[in-house]
């Protein structure tokens, strides 16, 4: 966990804790340790005590792309406790009624099975980012641009057991993976690009073209809440809806911004830019 608890139950963040201070995990209340203060691999993060029995047995992800995903989100949103009947967990980044998982590292099928299935018995709505970078490859030549590709010539490596159960119709899946692209301009150059599944296996997956237009980082933050200029992936998928924002609308109608996509976001620009030099604004994206 990137968040824990202090002696007076505030939320305090793994780069703001002092060595010297006790802190607790917020589902069981144990004691929990600052771990990989020092490593390469893995980023610093609080963990529980060796033989701790905490209710939250899932697995979570510690990399540096999970942390910079979850640090462009605000602090309120981040690794939220979520309980039903008992059973308790911790949301990677829970915001407007919806749970937001980022995996970079393996996940089994039936713990994603497991998490889809407590997060919809919650009433929410549920997105996963898997990391796929190194992944993938293309059936029929080397590009894995997803702006030179059919909508089902990519397909994973090596398989992916945890694509092995029924994907429920509120589970959205994206991947995120490093691609030159389109553009003389930039060859050569890694950019980190989005894709939205339509259908996925164990052995391949279709996704949602978007031709002519990249889904990047910040189209993914936009969709969920934050204030950026630049368009949501859903004006992406389905550009008519651009055209109704521009149609006068009654003062009444206008929606109300809401503390989460008011503030928090102060960041965003250089978290995005760690996930892989993606800028507010591409050249071939206006």
């Amino acid at each position: 966990m990137f968040i824990a608890l202090n002696e007076t139950d505030e939320r305090i963040e793994i780069d703001n804790a002092d060595p010297q201070k006790q802190y607790f995990c917020p589902i069981c209340r144990e004691p929990v340790i600052i771990r990989a203060k020092d490593s390469l691999a893995v980023r610093t993060h609080f963990a529980h005590k060796r033989r701790t029995q905490c209710l939250d047995d899932w697995s979570h992800d510690m990399s540096d792309w999970h942390y910079d995903w979850q640090q462009c989100f605000p602090k309120e949103c981040r690794e939220v406790v979520i309980e039903n009947n008992g059973e308790k967990h911790r949301a990677d980044v829970f915001i407007d009624d919806t749970v937001i998982e980022f995996q970079y590292s393996h996940i089994t099928g039936e713990e994603f099975a497991k998490r889809n299935r407590f997060y919809i018995s919650c009433g929410y709505k549920v997105v996963w980012v898997f990391d796929a970078t190194d992944k993938i490859k293309n059936e029929y030549g080397d590009s894995i641009d997803p702006m030179r590709c059919w909508n089902n010539t990519l397909f994973w490596k090596s398989p992916r057991s945890e694509f092995a159960v029924t994907i429920p119709r509120n589970v959205t899946i994206y991947l995120q993976y490093k691609s030159p692209v389109s553009n003389e301009q930039y060859k050569n150059q890694l950019f980190d690009l989005m894709i939205r599944i339509k259908k996925i296996t164990p052995e391949e997956f279709s996704f949602y073209q978007t031709y002519p237009r990249y889904i990047l980082p910040v189209n993914f933050l936009k969709e969920y809440g934050a204030d950026l200029p630049c368009l949501s992936i859903s004006e992406i998928l389905y550009p008519e809806r651009i055209h109704e924002k521009t149609k006068p609308q009654p003062e009444e109608s206008q929606p109300q911004a809401t503390a989460q996509n008011s503030k928090g976001y102060e960041k965003v620009k250089s978290r995005v830019l760690n996930l892989g030099r993606i800028w507010i604004k591409h050249p071939w994206q206006k």
